[in-house]
């Protein structure tokens, strides 16, 4: 039976293993002590062995998509043909290949030209390769003969219905908005020329008929005879002005 002594000192030495073996979330142990990892994007410099971990951001062309310890980044992917998504601090490039091409691996950084035909499909068989990459390599064979009213989808390897009838509805639903706007437009036209009508209506100037202001240029009637008044100046002096008088003269 083991004494209680040594089975408590046991249990202190596990105890104190366990503490300092337990580092924290985003932490690991170099020699004996916890240190801070580095964020993605950046990586280590120097350790914390002596001295607190110091991160440096990844350069240019470089990412680090994980926490870490790393004395460098990793380099980015180099794509062939095309850039599905291009590398930055925190994740690497995706490639992809144009089309009438095919990936030559799982990262697809190279491409080679589909050789099949019409009524052919490629077959793709798997080979790893270095560096985690998984080798891609193609034999054509014949399409699968789809039933009437389907078409084969190469990507997705199945037969797929043609759908005519969403198809007319679209077609539909296109005409019926195209009528509608221009509908719209010959209202709106409409109106337009209306208002423009009746604002050019009401800024046309009347026409002003002269009506002639001499007597003589009347021929009325006898009874129509009117009376015109005729003002004398009784007073032929010219430094003054005498009453005036007025008397009735029919004028016809």
């Amino acid at each position: 039976m083991i004494p209680l002594s040594r089975y408590l000192a046991l249990m202190c030495v596990l105890s104190i293993w366990t503490i300092a073996a337990g580092c924290g979330d985003g932490q690991d142990e170099v020699n004996g002590r916890c240190c801070d990892l580095c964020h993605p994007g950046t990586y280590m410099k120097g350790f914390c062995s002596e001295k607190p971990s110091v991160c440096i951001p990844c350069e240019e062309g470089h990412f680090s998509d994980k926490y870490n310890m790393f004395d460098r980044c990793h380099e980015c992917r180099s794509c062939q043909q095309d850039y599905a998504k291009k590398c930055t601090t925190t994740t690497d490039a995706i490639c992809s290949c144009r089309s009438g091409f095919l990936c030559s691996n799982n990262a697809c950084s190279k491409c080679e030209e589909n050789k099949c035909v019409t009524g052919e499909k490629p077959n793709r068989t798997d080979s790893r390769g270095v560096n985690r990459l998984i080798k891609y390599s193609y034999t054509c064979e014949p399409q699968p003969s789809c039933p009437d009213n389907s078409y084969f989808d190469v990507k997705a390897d199945v037969c797929k219905t043609h759908r005519e009838g969403i198809d007319s509805i679209h077609l539909i639903l296109g005409i019926g908005f195209v009528l509608l706007s221009l509908t719209l437009l010959m209202f709106l036209s409409l109106a337009c020329i209306k208002n423009f009508r009746k604002h050019k209506a009401y800024n046309t100037p009347m026409e002003v008929l002269a009506v002639p202001t001499k007597a003589s240029d009347f021929h009325l009637s006898k009874e129509e005879c009117g009376f015109e008044l005729i003002v004398q100046d009784e007073s032929k002096n010219s430094n003054s002005f005498g009453p005036l008088h007025l008397e009735e003269v029919g004028t016809c």
